[in-house]
């Protein structure tokens, strides 16, 4: 059974061989979630509606929602790619990677002639910087669907990060040659050039892109050629002009740039050499003073981890006085660090003040509503308190956002068999043990109730 001491050693699911589990888990999810409306509509109807509502959900960052959501239109069609790609991006949204693609993987080889799977796992290596994996897959789904010009972009955004110039600009080629106005399309070629030091290049593709959606990327990036010096003898009104462009290009990022270095780093520069000297030395300070804030709260933000990591060692120890002092201490240096209020939160549910670890997890979720560990923390504080229904929602929820989450099936199963309902309990004890099949409380609990 889970011990006091066990919260500082929570199994997470880096550390076991664990199976992955697609199967819906609509036997745990509250009953609230499930519209009486739908039980009088077609499987079809209830499968779109489903999807629509996890959509909304989703756009909305209710990523936990949307997923329970997602997973029982799966129930409905276990193979609907819809389904499958939404629900994907949803343990995208609250950062469980390996699930995504594990999703995005098996949906590629249900739909072998359906390109979305591929693209969207193309996408996802991308942002896992695996930028092999990432062609690979881009490359196969624009054999499926050849015009479609997002995924084309996105493979040569691969390209580009993998090195591969050459192949990024035949890419980008290619969609501009069918979408002339396409501003992503201008935008990456233009920092391809301004990359190579081809500066005509850039410069016209990156007004080009700012004409077209002048947001923040395109103007700093328009704004960075502008005050190059020109790669060819020009005179000093050319030179001028170029300054005050770049002032036009970068003064529309003010005041919500305030606090933006690297913002105010390029306005100063632009300031200075379009003469407007008073202008320069402002916004030079207003450089200074943001740049040491950002290192600060780098360097904050490293002394208050490896605070953490000591204040665990300390707890490890039974040093809880200790481990609280060095907790306070990573919170003085970064009161945002989400993973310090958890820490904190076991060491008080160890000490059983309850309703300091409450608030301790309650803050940490702030920061990070979907991180599993704080989720897990909070349903044991709540089951602590006797507040079953509240504890049994949020070890649902950890499993929602992590399903491979053994110690909160486990969890769940105890609820359940407090509360009598066998049912339930023994498919909750029989997912645990699915996924650590060698945890001997977990087998243990499951032998008993058969």
């Amino acid at each position: 059974m889970f011990g006091l001491f066990d919260l500082f050693c929570v199994k997470g699911a880096a550390n076991r061989a664990r199976r992955t589990v697609f199967a819906a888990i609509l036997l745990f999810l509250p009953q609230s979630t499930i519209s009486p409306a739908l039980s009088f509509q077609s499987a079809s109807e209830r499968l779109r509606q489903l999807v629509q509502d996890a959509h909304g959900d989703e756009l909305a960052g209710r990523f936990a929602e949307a997923i329970a959501e997602y997973q029982q239109a799966l129930a409905v069609s276990p193979r609907d790619v819809d389904a499958e790609i939404g629900i994907a991006r949803a343990y995208r949204g609250v950062h469980n990677y390996e699930e995504a693609k594990n999703v995005l993987e098996r949906a590629a080889q249900e739909h072998p002639n359906n390109a979305a799977p591929l693209a969207t796992l193309g996408d996802l290596e991308i942002e896992l910087q695996t930028y092999a994996a990432a062609i690979e897959h881009l490359r196969a789904a624009l054999g499926l669907r050849p015009g479609d010009k997002a995924t084309r972009i996105r493979l040569a955004v691969a390209y580009k990060s993998k090195g591969d110039a050459a192949n990024a600009l035949a890419e980008i080629a290619k969609v501009l040659a069918h979408d002339p106005k396409n501003a992503l399309a201008y935008f990456e070629r233009a920092q391809i050039y301004s990359d190579r030091n081809e500066d005509d290049a850039a410069l016209r593709d990156a007004e080009r892109a700012v004409e077209l959606q002048p947001n923040r990327a395109g103007r700093l990036l328009l704004a960075k050629v502008l005050l190059r010096p020109p790669q060819r003898n020009a005179g000093q009104s050319e030179a001028a002009k170029r300054c005050e462009s770049a002032v036009e290009v970068l003064e529309p990022l003010m005041p919500e740039a305030a606090n933006d270095s690297e913002t105010l780093f390029l306005l100063s520069r632009a300031y200075q050499c379009a003469g407007r000297d008073a202008d320069a030395q402002k916004a030079l300070a207003e450089f200074e003073a943001a740049s040491k804030n950002d290192r600060t709260t780098k360097e904050n933000q490293t002394e208050a981890k490896h605070l953490v990591q000591q204040a665990n060692e300390a707890a490890m120890k039974n040093d809880f006085q200790g481990a609280l002092d060095l907790l306070q201490q990573a919170l003085e240096k970064d009161p945002t660090y989400g993973a310090a209020y958890s820490q904190l939160a076991k060491i008080y549910y160890s000490e059983g003040e309850i309703e300091k670890a409450s608030d301790a997890i309650a803050k940490a979720l702030e920061r990070d509503p979907y991180q599993p560990d704080f989720l897990f923390v909070q349903g044991k504080i709540l089951e602590k308190q006797g507040k079953l229904d509240e504890a049994l929602a949020t070890f649902e929820r950890t499993t929602l956002v992590n399903p491979k989450e053994s110690d909160a099936f486990f969890e769940m199963g105890a609820i359940y068999q407090q509360r009598n309902d066998r049912a339930r309990a023994l498919a909750a004890y029989r997912r645990a043990v699915e996924l650590s099949p060698d945890d001997p409380d977990y087998r243990k609990a499951l032998d008993a109730m058969k």
